[in-house]
């Protein structure tokens, strides 16, 4: 906020700045008043100019000194200040600053200076203390300037204070006002978000003495807030940089720039496009992009946020307009490309910011269909229940429609950006009663017809640029578990089970007859979960519900097998050749692990980059989309449409989740929207480079859980497929799995972990499995009894000992040998029973076939009077390993 910050327009050249404060303390206090203990009064002791100064004494904390309020005398302008200070006699040397304690309306405090920081001062000599200090436009509840020093108990004099400057002008939003600074003087209108708690600190900078620390972040949205809406204009990039470090300690994290905007139509969030990293306690990360406002707002707040937890500084920090390279007018339009080769819709994910400025012209060149990126999505639709929020969607639509664009929906139902309202009634979680099935299936038809009404209402003649939707979304679970179909365990399956898929395209088909409805799922490409989603849709079809096609998200990497793609396409249509497919959410990852797009799987694990060289990199993807869009374009007879997720590799999702990925360059156009090979390799491979070395490891498909059953108590050996492994490079490759299929698998859970190297000796990220060996139920019957009767007497201090028979009263065999027998006491005076020497040997030498049955003795020693009481139990298994028992409650009556 303070001086130096370029954060409001500058008076006119002939304007010159006017004084708007100015005392030498000759007629009293000037409205100067006592901060905290302080005490104010004008003195004849000493005087500047003139004869009289003003004197503070009774100062008991740093920052109390002499005060004078600011808020009505000082609007929003750039003032120049200056106080003249010297100590009283005898105290020889200190340090003073001129600091600003201001206070936005409806915000929180900051503290900030005007000038140096703790000016060195003392008794023999007047000095300036002072300079630049700038109030940002905005009304301010608190707007205090005092004079403080480290010396909490020093004394001293003022004179001749001078405030000269000029308010300015009012800067309206889309004024793009450039701002910058680096917290010499003050926080610079930097405040806390949330928990957040932010102060300025001389322990580190990034340049000068002072940076801006950030503490207490107890979420990760929290973190440092400053209000950019004047350095923003719709259409207009404006290059954003903020230098972050973390405090000493810390592990690394991921921290991200990001814009909250509060409008008419609600409230908004967008990253800055690049401007993320993993930030070390080490040394100084830039974050650095370019962000475009997509549509008017009322307010634009920039802030910084990451990893919750971790305590960072920022400084040197700079928002102004940015000039923009033109787009590349003399190359093929993605779209006609396409088109040539049979796709129809060549599509895109996007917000309002790629409806304005360069990245429209983009979209129009390249594309004739865009998905909502979250503006369709349940909880932007209806954040709560019967209020509904088009504004972000109709925007889009009256773009598509003025441009000729044709819109596929994004998502009627899905687990994940649904709101919770849509599962309880009141408080109370929504469970699989009659009642409360009929609650959310009304609730989902209620959803999906408000949409249609609100569509039909804008495109009464039935013209509205959707031409599809994503009916249901990520329904299939990644790994196997007990639903049909490995089904995810969403509150949607829950409480209405499977067939609320078949009910929400019911609704959908009711409410958008003229739409094209599909199923989507990411890793679709993968054996095990292609066989699931395929059994899925296979049932929906028998059943008789609407589904025109399936569609497939396609957010793999350039080490995945192309051909497990074309495996799951070849499926769709082997199943049915008359269901459209299509490529709903395409980018092509270039992390070393691919971890799926599982937005709702947390922030772990961590990605590190595939290549090392950056350029080889983006080569390599370029024939990733080669040999991707060659397979793709084999599909033409059912394929109808080709979506990649981002605009640009800068929009792009994988830049920061689940952490920062400053890597990434998984679509077609750079950060800067110029071609990149990932372009040529769809358009015109022959424009690649040369392909360079082999450096990537092969990947391994995900397998499900192997279930066997034990042939006898050491488990069962156990004969199970390998899972899929290659890469795009070697194709098919077998891996090696330990313990090897054919193995002797013991009862319980074992872990078997595979691993595949390719030609070039790249070596895959181990994957593992379970292998599951459960006994069969027993046929027999353990019984265990107490043969001295149900009670046994005993004398103090004299051993006792019980006779327990056991037998097999079931059929099959119990094995001797997995014996074991224990008992716990449960009241009385304390004795220990337990199993007499010699005694569990004489079970143990043989098994017990039906009817065979044994002897074996307890013993113990009691020492008080009193009856105890012992809960045994007898455990054995049976030939298969399953396990069996007997409790019996052993009953010791102890006498004198």
């Amino acid at each position: 906020m303070a001086g130096g910050v370029g954060m409001l327009a500058a008076p006119a050249a002939s304007a010159a700045p006017s004084t708007v404060f100015e005392t030498s303390f000759e007629s009293g206090t000037a409205g100067f008043f006592g901060r905290g203990s302080t005490q104010v009064a004008t003195s004849a002791d000493t005087a500047r100019t003139g004869v009289q100064s003003l004197l503070a004494t009774g100062r008991t904390a740093n920052w109390h000194g002499p005060a004078l309020d600011g808020k009505t005398l000082l609007p929003a302008g750039s003032y120049e200040i200056e106080a003249w200070v010297k100590l009283t006699a005898g105290s020889g040397s200190d340090a003073v600053t001129l600091s600003v304690a201001r206070t936005p309306t409806g915000g929180a405090a900051a503290f900030e200076r005007a000038g140096d920081y703790q000016v060195p001062v003392s008794d023999s000599q007047w000095t300036k203390v002072g300079g630049t200090y700038v109030v940002p436009a905005g009304s301010q509840s608190q707007l205090e300037l005092y004079l403080e020093s480290p010396d909490a108990t020093q004394s001293f004099y003022v004179d001749d204070v001078k405030i000269v400057g000029e308010a300015a002008a009012p800067a309206a939003p889309g004024a793009l006002v450039p701002l910058s600074g680096g917290f010499e003087s003050g926080a610079q209108g930097w405040g806390p978000r949330g928990d957040a708690e932010v102060a300025v600190t001389t322990t580190d900078a990034h340049s000068g003495t002072s940076g801006l620390s950030v503490t207490n972040r107890v979420q990760n949205w929290q973190g440092p807030v400053l209000d950019v809406t004047t350095s923003l204009g719709v259409g207009r990039a404006v290059a954003v940089s903020v230098w972050v470090k973390l405090t000493p300690g810390q592990a690394p994290a991921s921290l991200l720039a990001s814009v909250q905007l509060d409008g008419k139509a609600g409230t908004t969030y967008n990253n800055v496009p690049g401007a993320s990293a993993v930030v070390t306690s080490d040394a100084w990360t830039e974050l650095k992009g370019t962000y475009t406002l997509g549509a008017a707002v009322d307010k634009a707040q920039l802030y910084i946020e990451g990893a919750a937890g971790a305590s960072f500084m920022i400084d040197d920090f700079s928002v102004r307009e940015f000039t923009e390279t033109p787009i590349q007018q003399d190359i093929p339009g993605l779209k006609d490309v396409l088109a040539a080769d049979g796709i129809e819709h060549t599509g895109v994910a996007i917000d309002a910011r790629e409806t304005v400025g360069r990245s429209s012209q983009l979209l129009l060149k390249h594309f004739n269909a865009f998905t909502p990126e979250n503006d369709g999505k349940p909880a932007e639709i209806q954040p709560t229940e019967g209020t509904f929020t088009f504004g972000d969607l109709d925007a889009l639509l009256d773009f598509a429609d003025a441009n000729g664009i044709q819109v596929y929906g994004h998502v009627l139902a899905w687990h994940s950006q649904t709101p919770d309202w849509f599962f309880k009634d009141g408080s109370r979680d929504l469970t699989n009663s009659p009642a409360d099935q009929a609650l959310l299936r009304s609730r989902m038809e209620a959803h999906i017809k408000a949409i249609s009404d609100h569509i039909n209402a804008r495109y009464p003649d039935g013209d509205s640029p959707i031409w599809a939707w994503d009916v249901v979304n990520e329904v299939i679970n990644d790994a196997d578990n007990a639903n049909p179909h490995d089904m995810r365990d969403s509150r949607w399956f829950q409480v209405l089970g499977e067939t609320f898929v078949d009910d929400a395209f019911g609704f959908a088909n009711e409410y958008f007859p003229n739409a094209k409805l599909f199923i989507n799922d990411y890793n679709t490409e993968m054996p095990t979960k292609r066989a699931d989603y395929l059994e899925l849709i296979a049932a929906l079809k028998q059943r008789g519900v609407p589904i025109d096609g399936v569609g497939h998200q396609a957010h793999v990497d350039f080490s995945r097998p192309i051909e497990w793609l074309d495996a799951s396409m070849d499926a769709v249509e082997a199943l049915d050749p008359t269901l459209l497919q299509a490529i709903t959410e395409l980018d092509v990852s270039t992390s070393a692990e691919n971890n799926g797009a599982d937005v709702s799987a947390g922030t772990v694990p961590q990605h590190r980059p595939g290549m090392t060289d950056r350029a080889q990199s983006e080569t390599e993807v370029g024939y990733y989309y080669r040999d991707l869009f060659a397979m793709l374009r084999t599909h033409d007879e059912s394929l109808e449409s080709v979506t990649f997720w981002g605009i640009s590799n800068a929009r792009s999702w994988l830049r920061t989740w689940p952490a920062a990925r400053p890597w990434e360059t998984p679509l077609p156009f750079d950060d800067d929207l110029q071609a990149l090979p990932a372009y040529w390799g769809i358009v015109d491979p022959s424009k690649l480079a040369p392909r360079p070395s082999d450096q990537l490891a092969p990947r391994i498909a995900g397998h499900d859980t192997v279930r066997a059953t034990s042939t006898g108590v050491t488990g069962a050996k156990v004969t199970y497929t390998l899972p899929e492994a290659g890469d795009t490079r070697d194709g098919a490759i077998t891996p090696v799995c330990t313990p090897p299929s054919g193995s002797l698998f013991p009862i319980g859970t074992t872990k078997v972990t595979c691993t595949a190297t390719d030609a070039a000796g790249n070596k895959a990220n181990p994957t593992t499995f379970d292998v599951v060996v459960t006994a069969p139920p027993t046929t027999t019957a353990v019984y265990s009894q107490v043969n001295n009767g149900s009670v046994v007497r005993a004398n103090v201090k004299q051993t006792v000992q019980v006779v327990v028979q056991l037998g097999n009263k079931g059929k099959g065999s119990l094995v001797g040998a997995s014996f074991g027998y224990s008992c716990t006491q449960k009241s009385g005076p304390a004795m220990t029973l337990e199993l007499a020497p010699g005694s569990a040997q004489q079970v143990t030498n043989r098994d017990y076939p039906a009817g065979q049955n044994a002897t074996f003795q307890l013993r113990g020693t009691p020492t008080q009077v009193g009856t105890a009481t012992f809960d045994c139990t007898l455990t054995m298994t049976d030939a298969f390993g399953a396990k069996v028992t007997s409790t019996n409650t052993v009953t010791i009556d102890v006498r004198k």
